[in-house]
């Protein structure tokens, strides 16, 4: 028999600054709803992972919630969320089902451009039989978000005074005085610090080179950004 498990005195976070861990900490298939000032509304599925799923992935899941990346197969029908965050093998950490999310790309799909699956976890530029559906992509892998930021000369920290609404882990970073290769490495949860690195998880490698304030360009490199509501993969109508 089925019994509820929600609404809850808390849920394990699954913001940008959230690590993923080995030890489980919620039902798995656990879902919840949450909302951001910008991001706007969203659901959020908990789950375990058998795979090296990165911040962004497109993933499945099996009856026991253990969540794989979505292989680049056509006609699969499987139902499919974003990762929230890079979830190591063996680790726990939360999808998401619905709102405005982040996904990975491998090609510069155009606003409201047709998706498909286009290598395992990575969505793309459509193809015949691997269209994804409950999904309408709104910002290209070009799509920017600026800031008013302040650098330090040396430091890995960018501080935006009005707050870094819009930064998502692995965003491509630019501006005076910003390190060479520099992304998103890390968000703190005072949402006003970006800590810049060379990957996610590596704030290191991208030191800033002065101290001033700037504005700071985040690209979707890499990325994309839609509206989802349960997506699922094409499947074969006969």
């Amino acid at each position: 028999m089925f019994a509820a498990i929600s609404p809850t005195l808390g849920t394990q976070p699954f913001n940008d600054w959230f690590v993923p861990d080995t030890t489980q900490r919620q039902p798995l298939g656990m879902q919840v709803t949450a909302v951001d000032l910008f991001w706007g509304a969203g659901k959020f599925m908990y789950v375990g992972s058998n795979a090296a799923i990165l911040k962004g992935s497109v993933v499945m899941w099996d009856e026991t919630f253990t969540a794989s990346l979505l292989p680049s197969t056509v006609t699969q029908g499987f139902c499919f969320g974003i990762a929230m965050a890079p979830i190591p093998s063996g680790s726990f950490g939360w999808v998401q089902l619905e709102g405005r999310a982040v996904y990975k790309t491998n090609a510069t799909v155009a606003a409201d451009g047709v998706l498909a699956i286009a290598a395992a976890g990575i969505l793309g530029a459509t193809a015949t039989g691997k269209q994804v559906i409950g999904i309408r992509n709104r910002i290209a892998a070009t799509g920017t978000k600026t800031f008013t930021a302040q650098t330090f000369n040396g430091s890995n920290k960018l501080f935006c005074p009005a707050g870094y609404d819009g930064a998502f882990l692995g965003m491509a970073l630019t501006g005076t005085g910003v390190g060479a290769s520099a992304v998103v490495a890390a968000l703190d949860p005072d949402g006003k610090t970006i800590y810049a690195g060379t990957e996610i998880g590596t704030a290191t490698g991208a030191n800033s080179t002065a101290t001033a304030q700037i504005t700071l360009t985040g690209t979707y490199t890499g990325y994309g950004s839609g509206v989802i509501n349960n997506p699922s993969c094409m499947q074969i109508v006969t």
